[in-house]
């Protein structure tokens, strides 16, 4: 490493001067020119990795962090590791990406991206299978600047853009080394995806300094958008030399916007920004970093007054919120909310995430609408089939590119329909018919549906449901065990089911004292088991009902049991039987760890596949209705 002369510590200064300016694009080309020179330091590699990072240049700012820990310093600081892990999925590689959070979390165990990291170290895994059928768009808007943010105005794009204004000078931002952004519509034309020449949408809206983020109201005549703190067109700066953002209100009159005002919870000393109105209008979201926040950005809310005023902004708190960047919400009609982050696990960048209106969880929206970069600023329509969203992903036209996409609903033929099935008792060492047995028929509630007597022959026939039904029946023969066998009619026709299952229950000889086929949960009163949402994590709640498990299962040494973990129909099918098994196989790993030989108990997940009710995906249900879908057995099948 090379000691600095007079020219190259001047050089440094000042990019050290660009650096704390938030001058990022000066900064990187003064810092790339020393180490071009043989020079090397701490301070230049962490300053150059922060400016690629805060450009959103992760691959470059990967490049930098790297030669920042092969330095080997003692002293880093924990966010650089967070940082280098987040700039190291850009590259693809998850791998050592992985291995710096764990870092990082050794070092900041009570942060909460380090938490919700150990909740979901298979966090890719989950991603991945909760990948929903998006179709992807390019549209005409984008250019070879940045344009984000859409909103739909009139049945019209409005968006955010930095390109080219035509003027002879154009303002350039020293953060970025691009164009200010001002607010542009675009008009549809009836061919998808494809818009007419964007034009300046309001000449009283934008100004010398930045404009985004455009919410309307239904009847057209007001919008919020976001603004740099500015007075006279000129940047008002803070004490750490940045123009803060804010919100400002303003009034269509006469087809002019005028009677523009910030809102009056803005502040020169922190940034409001990206509005979205809920659906009565009656709350306003928002991204900022106002006391009391979290991170470098959280999603707020604030109540509008019928008189046109506000309430106190209200921080969404740690659910939603992390350490990092959480920004630009969007309240869908059905109440689920949208937003951007990089505090979550993700794929990389920004990510988009949804926050349930019905469970209060927060989960990742997946791939496509997801990628290794930024993705961002996303809007849906009320049916939340379309919609559009920003990247700077690889295979844009720009720095930004707005994307339209659109969910491609599947049909499918699934009939429902009611039949019988014959079945027979027999005995188990002799195969001998066993006759006049009783057998009891339970749903998957343990609802007790009917009893039937086979006849002299052994033989019985009992109604069911098609298809994906689950059944429970319960043989009774004096002098025999009582013998339960679990039924799942399959799909298919009722001929090729029935010719498929060739239905028996087999018996043995002995006293009634088995409880073989009994379910765990109604002989030791188990409580529901619970999990940390989206998670296959246990509660606590859930270890002293376990540990009953595991007294019985020491009590009655040949005893084996299978835990079946079941989920509700919201989430994919392919995620709540994936999520299911982890959770069955979790569940099982508490109970081999207290003692339990691993061949006693096995794990089955069973996803929605045995929803005891009519909540199927999308089914108007009560959170009641669908907890009863979200269960844990354990059936003793040999005692």
């Amino acid at each position: 490493m090379l000691t600095f002369g007079y020219a190259q510590q001047s050089k440094l200064k000042k990019a050290e001067e660009n650096f704390n300016n938030h001058s990022y694009a000066l900064a990187i080309k003064s810092y790339e020119e020393l180490i071009a020179k043989g020079y090397e330091s701490e301070v230049i590699y962490k300053n150059l990795g922060d400016a690629n990072f805060n450009n959103a240049n992760y691959a470059k700012a990967a490049e930098w962090y790297g030669k920042l820990f092969d330095l080997k310093s003692d002293d880093i600081g924990a966010e650089y590791y967070f940082r280098y892990a987040q700039s190291l999925k850009s590259i693809d590689d998850y791998k050592k990406s992985d291995a710096y959070m764990k870092k990082f979390q050794k070092i900041k165990v009570s942060d909460s991206r380090a938490q919700k990291f150990a909740e979901n170290s298979d966090y890719l895994e989950q991603i991945r299978s909760k990948t929903k059928r998006f179709t992807l768009k390019k549209i005409s808007v984008n250019s070879k600047n940045s344009e984000f943010a859409p909103s739909i105005y009139q049945g019209n794009l409005v968006f955010a853009s930095a390109r080219d204004t035509g003027l002879l000078v154009n303002n350039i931002h020293k953060w970025t080394n691009a164009a200010y952004l001002n607010l542009y519509q675009a008009d549809s034309t009836n061919e998808e995806g494809t818009f007419k020449t964007p034009e300046v949408f309001s000449k009283q809206l934008n100004s010398k300094t930045h404009e985004s983020s455009t919410a309307f109201s239904k009847e057209g005549s007001t919008v919020y958008f976001t603004r740099n703190n500015s007075k006279n067109g000129n940047f008002v700066e803070d004490e750490a030399g940045l123009s803060r953002l804010k919100i400002y209100r303003a009034n269509l009159e006469n087809g002019v916007w005028g009677n523009v005002t910030e809102l009056p919870f803005n502040s020169n000393e922190y940034s409001t920004a990206h509005p979205s109105l809920s659906a009565d209008e009656k709350t306003l979201y928002f991204a900022s970093d106002m006391p009391p926040s979290f991170g470098a950005s959280d999603i707020f809310k604030v109540t509008i007054n019928e008189d046109g005023t506000f309430g106190t902004p209200e921080n969404l708190g740690n659910t939603v919120n992390t350490e990092a960047r959480e920004t630009f919400p969007f309240m869908a009609a059905s109440g689920d909310l949208y937003f951007s982050s990089d505090g979550h696990p993700g794929l990389g960048g920004l990510d988009v995430y949804t926050v349930s209106a019905k469970t209060g969880a927060v989960s990742n929206v997946g791939v496509p609408i997801n990628s290794k970069q930024d993705d961002f600023s996303i809007i849906l329509d009320e049916d939340k089939l379309n919609g559009y969203f920003a990247s700077n992903r690889t295979g844009g036209m720009g720095d930004d590119d707005i994307y339209a996409f659109s969910f491609e609903k599947i049909e499918t033929e699934s009939e429902e329909f009611a039949s019988k099935i014959n079945g027979s008792i027999i005995d188990k060492v002799t195969g001998e018919l066993i006759p006049f047995g009783k057998v009891s028929v339970y749903d998957y509630t343990n609802n007790n549906l009917f009893e039937i007597n086979a006849d002299i022959e052994g033989k019985f026939s009992s109604p069911i449901e098609f298809p994906s039904k689950k059944y429970r029946f319960v043989a009774e023969v004096d002098g025999y065990n009582d013998e339960t066998v679990y039924l799942i009619t399959p799909m298919g026709t009722v001929d090729e089911i029935l010719e498929e299952l060739n239905f028996i229950i087999a018996m043995e000889k002995g006293d009634k004292s088995s409880v073989i086929g009994a379910d765990l949960v109604e002989i030791l009163k188990l409580k529901t088991i619970f999990f940390n949402t989206n998670s296959s994590y246990l509660n606590a709640n859930a270890y002293p009902e376990l540990d009953k498990v595991v007294a019985y299962m020491k009590e009655f040494p040949n005893a084996r049991v299978e835990v079946g973990s079941h989920s509700d129909s919201r989430d994919s099918d392919r995620y709540n039987l994936w999520l299911s098994d982890r959770r069955a196989k979790s569940t099982v790993s508490y109970i081999v760890s207290m003692g339990i030989s691993e061949d006693r108990i096995t794990a089955t997940g069973y996803g929605e596949t045995l929803l005891v009710n009519k909540c199927i995906n999308d089914a108007p249900c009560s959170e009641a209705e669908h907890a009863l879908n979200r269960r844990s057995e354990f059936i003793v099948f040999q005692n």
